[in-house]
C-alpha cells in the first residue's frame, strides 16, 4: 500500500499542491496509527496495517517537494529524518521495558507524534505553487531518474536481505545481549544524522556510488565481526554509507525535476518495493545457506547496483548529474 499510495499521491502533490496532500497525509495517520490497538485478529491487523501504509505513503513526496522549494538542504531534511527514526526507536524500546506488553502505548504513542506533526504541518507557510501537468503514468519522470531508481532498489534490496535476519544473526551467531542489539541499531541512525548535514555542497554523482560502494564493504565486514565494539564500527560505516546515498539520491530527484513530489514520491516507491523483495530473498536465502550467505549476496547486489549506476553516468554523464547546491 505504501508503494501504491508513494507513486499515486505524489503526482497528486504535483498536481493538486504539496500542503493539501502533505496535511491529509498526516492526518489519516493520526487515524491508522490509532486503528492498530483495536486489531484483535490477523484479518483486521492486515487491514490496519494496509491502511496505514497507504497513509505513511501519502505525504513523503509532498514534503520532500515542500522542503525543497522552501529552500531547505536535502542533508539537513534527510538528517532530521535519521534523528525521528532514532528516537522513535528508542522510545518504542523504552516503553516496552518499562510497560511489559502493553503495545497500546506504543501505537498510541505513534498517532500523538503523527497528531503533532499534522499540527505543525497546518502552521507551514503557504507558498506559491504551480499546478503541474503530469500524466497519471509519468513516463518521462521514469526515463529521466531511472538511473537512480534502478541503483536504489537493487542496493536497496540488498541492505533489506540483511535486516530481515539482523537481530537474528547478532544473537544466535555472535551471542549479543538483547541491550547490545538495541545499541548496535541505534547507532546506524545516529550516524546518519551527523553526517547528512555535511553532504549539501557534494554532486549526486560522487553522493550516490560512494554510499553504494561502502555499503558493499560493509555488508561483507558483518560476516567477520567478533564483538560489540566492531559491529559498532560497522554500524558507524553504515550510517555514512547510508546518508551519502540517500542524500544523494534526493539531491538528483529534487535538482533535475520540476515534478519533484512525483519524482520524490517514485524514489519512495522504489525503497518500499526493495523492503518488499529484500526480505523474501534474505529469508530464503539464509534459510537455505546461512546467514552470512545472505550478506555476501547483498553486497554482491551493491556490487550490480554500482555498475548499473556507473554505466548510466558513462552513457549520459549529465542525465544523471545533479547540480551543486550553494
Amino acid at each position: 500500500m505504501a508503494l501504491l499510495a508513494s507513486f499515486v499521491f505524489g503526482r497528486l502533490a504535483d498536481v493538486r499542491g504539496r500542503r493539501r496532500i502533505l496535511q491529509a497525509g498526516l492526518v489519516l495517520s493520526v487515524v491508522a496509527a490509532a486503528l492498530q490497538v483495536l486489531a484483535g485478529d490477523p484479518l483486521w491487523i492486515g487491514v490496519s496495517r494496509a491502511f496505514l501504509g497507504l497513509a505513511l505513503g501519502m505525504y513523503p513526496g509532498a514534503l520532500i517537494a515542500y522542503a525543497y522549494e522552501a529552500r531547505e538542504r536535502m542533508g539537513w531534511f534527510a538528517a532530521y529524518g535519521s534523528i525521528g527514526w532514532a528516537v522513535g526507536n528508542l522510545a518504542a524500546g523504552a516503553l516496552a521495558f518499562l510497560y511489559p506488553r502493553q503495545f497500546v502505548l506504543v501505537f498510541a504513542g505513534s498517532s500523538a507524534l503523527f497528531f503533532l506533526a499534522w499540527l505543525a504541518a497546518l502552521r507551514l507557510p503557504v507558498t506559491a505553487e504551480a499546478s503541474l501537468v503530469v500524466p497519471r503514468i509519468p513516463l518521462a519522470v521514469i526515463r529521466r531518474n531511472l538511473a537512480v531508481y534502478a541503483t536504489m532498489l537493487i542496493r536497496h534490496t540488498g541492505a533489506n536481505m540483511i535486516w530481515v535476519i539482523f537481530s537474528l544473526y547478532l544473537q544466535v551467531d555472535r551471542g549479543f545481549a538483547y541491550w547490545e542489539i538495541g545499541l548496535v541499531t541505534a547507532v546506524n541512525p545516529v550516524v546518519q544524522a551527523i553526517i547528512s548535514r555535511q553532504l549539501d555542497t557534494y554532486r549526486a554523482t560522487v553522493l550516490i556510488p560512494v554510499g553504494v560502494a561502502l555499503s558493499a564493504v560493509v555488508f561483507v565486514v558483518f560476516t567477520f565481526t567478533a564483538d560489540v565494539i566492531q559491529m559498532i564500527v560497522a554500524q558507524a560505516l553504515l550510517g555514512f554509507a547510508w546518508a551519502t546515498l540517500y542524500v544523494g539520491c534526493l539531491k538528483s530527484v529534487t535538482e533535475r525535476n520540476e515534478e519533484r513530489a512525483t519524482a520524490a514520491g517514485l524514489l519512495g516507491s522504489t525503497t518500499t518495493l526493495a523492503a518488499i523483495l529484500g526480505p523474501l530473498a534474505g529469508g530464503v536465502i539464509s534459510a537455505a545457506y546461512g546467514y552470512a550467505a545472505a550478506m555476501y549476496a547483498a553486497a554482491a547486489m551493491c556490487g550490480l547496483a554500482l555498475l548499473t549506476y556507473a554505466s548510466a553516468v558513462q552513457r549520459e554523464p549529465h542525465a544523471v548529474d545533479a547540480a551543486r547546491s550553494g
